[in-house]
């Protein structure tokens, strides 16, 4: 990391490195060793502190936690955002559906997959458990194999072992504690399938139908556009 005094542009004339003015003793350089110290301390305690939320995450996650244990974990807006993927499941047509990015379209059709074939195990908070379920979609992807936690200031993030520079998760710092942050992260997840898209010219919603019915068709039938109207709820 470079000195905080060079960043500054405070350096010492050529046989006075070290001394000030009067010969004293310069305090420049040890105070900016010590801000730099302070600051890899930090950033150390902010990388334990991740760590050690991520793996109760998971925890959390495969021992099929509570709601509010769940949502402990995330931050307000990821909470917020979750709240209106329910209620545009329950309310989005077809030509609603155009508007959503492909995993907003996806999350929205199995949240419908999951009604019409009564597939809940709970009445409150359908799609944190959705998401957040032993075998729901973030469990499946933190089953892979997972790089280093990264730490930037009040953000953190993970990737996969295999390319651990492309992060898939992200985290923020509120302060005390590090948040998931949902929507930030489930883009990341998805956006290796969102190239198929590109490739054949679909919009969010005809590549969320498709992945669909790639994934579940050996178990469910009519993975059709009947899913793309709103279910009688």
């Amino acid at each position: 990391m470079f000195s905080l005094a060079l960043a500054f542009g405070i350096t010492a004339c050529a046989g006075t490195a070290g001394q000030s003015g009067d010969g004293k003793p310069a305090e420049s350089g040890a105070s900016a060793q010590e801000k730099n110290a302070q600051y890899e301390g930090q950033l150390q305690d902010k990388q334990a502190m991740l760590e050690n939320m991520f793996n109760g995450f998971l925890s959390a996650v495969r021992n099929g936690s509570d709601a509010e244990t769940l949502y402990g974990f995330l931050t307000d807006t990821s909470e917020y955002w979750l709240d209106t993927l329910e209620n545009h499941a329950k309310v989005y047509n077809s030509e609603a559906l155009d508007t959503c990015q492909f995993y907003e379209a996806y999350t929205i059709i199995l949240y419908r997959l999951y009604e019409r074939e009564h597939l809940w195990e709970t009445d409150e908070d359908r799609m944190l458990f959705m998401m957040l379920s032993k075998s729901g979609m973030l469990d499946r992807f933190t089953n892979l194999p997972l790089g280093p936690m990264k730490v930037k200031n009040d953000r953190g993030s993970i990737g996969l072992a295999k390319s651990p520079e492309v992060p898939i998760m992200i985290f923020e710092w509120d302060d005390q504690n590090w948040k998931l942050n949902l929507p930030e992260t489930v883009p990341l997840i998805t956006k290796g399938i969102e190239s198929i898209a590109v490739k054949k010219n679909w919009n969010g919603k005809k590549l969320a139908l498709y992945w669909i019915e790639k994934e579940y068709h050996m178990t469910y039938s009519r993975l059709d556009e009947s899913l793309l109207e709103p279910i009688g709820f």
